[in-house]
Formats: C-alpha cells, structure tokens, sequence
C-alpha cells in the first residue's frame, strides 16, 4: 500500500507552513480594553462633568475615532467603563446563607456606590441617551441573573419559598439605596441595611407558611 505523501510546506494539524495562526483577541480587543481601562481611570479621576473622549483617547494611546466607531456619545462609553469595572468588582456571594449572603451584597453594593466610579454610575442613572438606557436595562439584566443561583441554594436550604420571585425581592431590597442616593441624598453608610433584610426575609417566610 502506498502511502500519501503530505504536500511540501504542509505541517501536521492542516496548517501550511507560513499561514499565521488566528490569534485570540486582536487588536480590536486590545483596543477596546484599553480605552475601558483609560475611561475608568479619567471617571475615578475627574467625574463625569469632566469626562472628555479626547482625554480618553491620549490616555489609551488611540484615535478619537477609533472611540466613536464603537461608542456614539461619551456617556455610552462612560457606562460601559462602569459597567466593565461593575460586573467584576461585585460578585456573587456564597456565605452559607440567604441572609449573610444578602448582607455581603448589601456592604459591596454601599462600598460601590460610595466609590468615585459609583459616584459617576449614580450621574448617569437618570441618563435618556438611547445607547446609555439600553445599557443599563441589559446590565441590570444579566446582574439579577448572576444573581438567580444564590437564590436557588437558598431554596434548596428552605430559606426562601420555592414560588417567589427572586428579582422582585432584590427590587425591593435595593430600590432604598437608590432613594437616597438619588432622590434624599441621606446617608448610605447609616441605611439599616441589615434590618431591611431581616424584614424582607420575615415577609417571605411568612408568605412560604401560609402557601
């Protein structure tokens, strides 16, 4: 039986000999995390009344237009940033319980808001711009998700009922923080976060007991 010789050139895998290999990531992403990190770093700095596009750009080391081929206004890219620095610098907790659970979230969310990036997440809150409002609402989105498998191991411990609505839950128990820094400007710190939880979990028992 004659074997098939491998054409010269070629190399095991299919790859011919001097095709560049993809690489992961490109420039585009390079790009873009650098611009994130840039856009961070200028909002923690300065805040949003300040935020320029052409600042970010020196800093990134890119064209202006490179940012608006990707961003149309500065408090899209604003939000993104955020959001970017948001989704990892909260994650989910696992203290052993619902309710430590609750109170780790609760003391990340406050040290968050209170943060210069918190600060400019807040200035951006009320923010019509289309990209912004899109933003937001898919964040908030993929953040109560995140947030649907602390529920799940709370279930399966019978601490919260099985018919509930986590995210109607978390509505609730996050909507104050927003109150007062948005609307009272009262204080985060001195919110008695930790009754608020013990009230909402008390709410939820009791509706588990009487379904």
């Amino acid at each position: 039986m004659t074997r098939r010789r491998r054409p010269r050139g070629a190399v095991r895998g299919g790859n011919p000999a001097g095709t560049p290999r993809p690489r992961l990531g490109g420039r585009s992403a390079r790009v873009r995390a650098s611009v994130l990190e840039a856009a961070l770093r200028l909002l923690a700095e300065k805040g949003l009344d300040a935020f320029a596009i052409a600042e970010v750009a020196a800093r990134a080391g890119v064209h202006e237009t490179s940012i608006y081929r990707r961003w149309a206004t500065k408090d899209a890219l604003a939000w993104d940033a955020l959001m970017h620095h948001a989704e990892s610098g909260i994650p989910v907790p696992d203290r052993g319980s619902l309710r430590s659970d609750l109170v780790a979230l609760l003391e990340r969310f406050v040290a968050a808001m209170a943060s210069p990036q918190g600060r400019a997440l807040l200035a951006l809150a009320a923010s019509q711009d289309p990209p912004v409002v899109a933003a937001r609402r898919a964040f908030w989105q993929r953040r109560f998700e995140s947030l649907r498998p602390m529920f799940e191991r709370a279930v399966a411990r019978h601490e919260f009922p099985r018919q509930a609505d986590p995210m109607e839950f978390l509505e609730a128990l996050i909507a104050p923080l927003y109150l007062r820094a948005l609307v009272t400007a009262e204080s985060l710190e001195e919110w008695p976060r930790n009754a608020m939880i013990d009230r909402m979990l008390s709410v939820y028992a009791v509706r588990r007991k009487r379904s």
